[in-house]
């Protein structure tokens, strides 16, 4: 015998309040209708009356519920609206501390070139005016690449300055750039003098931001405030450009020279523009002139 299935399919049981609820709804709806058109008429019988005051409250129910329907999605595209000024806003605002950011560093560029051209008009020798490239990238050397060369009239051991003192000096030259030696370097030498008292001394770097005057005999007037400038001696510095400030003396209880630390003028932390003194190599004796002198 084959088996017959005695389960049945479930027909879904609507309650009794639901039942009740969709007929009370569809009633309510038509009497609003009803209501809605009475509302427009100026005199009503008895029973538009009663339709009226029955109706009302669901009405305002009803409006209230679309009204703050209606406000969410308002207020849902003002939010995007809001959001999307905003995102401009905020746009507008990086571009104006872009443009902010530009005019404040042509400024500070126009008061570097400004104490340039004034430290320029207080030098007698002329100057070519000359911008950063970059530092020795080894780290081993203290020296700098600029952006002038031999076609700008760039040449060997000329001085470098800035508006605060001397730099140091170029050990080599291209086509269109030339290398400099700062004087913090270990490998530097400028013959300088202490210009209250005018003792004099060699001028070497330490490798940081701080310099030895050498050979200073231990009983000279050397006192810490001293500003120390170039002799111009050796040809290669112009005489009295200012290289720094004693910042330590120490004077040992032997030996011959005193210990004279010297703060650098120049800040070269902020290096960005310099120039190069432009002047003649100092003149080799002819081949002539010394044999004159050997007869």
């Amino acid at each position: 015998m084959i088996p017959v299935s005695t389960s049945r399919t479930k027909v879904p049981v609507i309650s009794p309040t639901r039942k009740l609820i969709i007929p009370i709804l569809i009633f309510l709806l038509a009497l609003s209708l009803i209501s809605a058109n009475l509302h427009s008429r100026e005199n009503m019988s008895f029973f538009e009356s009663l339709v009226v005051g029955i109706t009302s409250p669901v009405q305002k129910v009803v409006r209230g519920i679309f009204g703050g329907i209606g406000n969410v999605w308002r207020g849902y595209f003002y939010l995007v609206g809001t959001q999307k000024e905003n995102e401009e806003l905020k746009r507008e605002l990086q571009e104006l501390k872009l443009q902010v950011n530009r005019y404040r560093e042509a400024d500070l560029a126009n008061q570097r070139l400004r104490a340039l051209l004034n430290f320029k008009k207080s030098i007698a020798t002329p100057l070519l005016p000359a911008e950063l490239v970059s530092f020795d990238p080894s780290g081993w050397f203290q020296t700098i690449l600029i952006d002038k060369g031999r076609s700008d009239g760039v040449a060997q051991d000329m001085a470098v300055v800035s508006a605060e003192g001397l730099m140091g000096r170029v050990i080599g030259v291209s086509s269109h750039h030339a290398k400099v030696l700062l004087i913090l370097d270990a490998n530097s030498a400028v013959d300088a003098l202490i210009q209250r008292s005018r003792v004099r001394g060699v001028l070497v770097g330490l490798g940081v931001d701080l310099c030895l005057l050498k050979y200073v005999q231990r009983n000279e007037d050397v006192q810490v405030g001293d500003q120390v400038i170039s002799s111009g001696m050796g040809g290669v510095f112009p005489k009295g450009l200012l290289l720094g400030t004693v910042q330590e003396v120490v004077r040992g209880s032997s030996g011959l020279f005193q210990r004279v630390e010297v703060e650098p003028a120049a800040n070269f932390n902020r290096l960005e523009e310099v120039m190069v003194v432009i002047q003649p190599p100092p003149e080799e004796p002819s081949r002539t002139g010394s044999r004159k002198r050997q007869e």
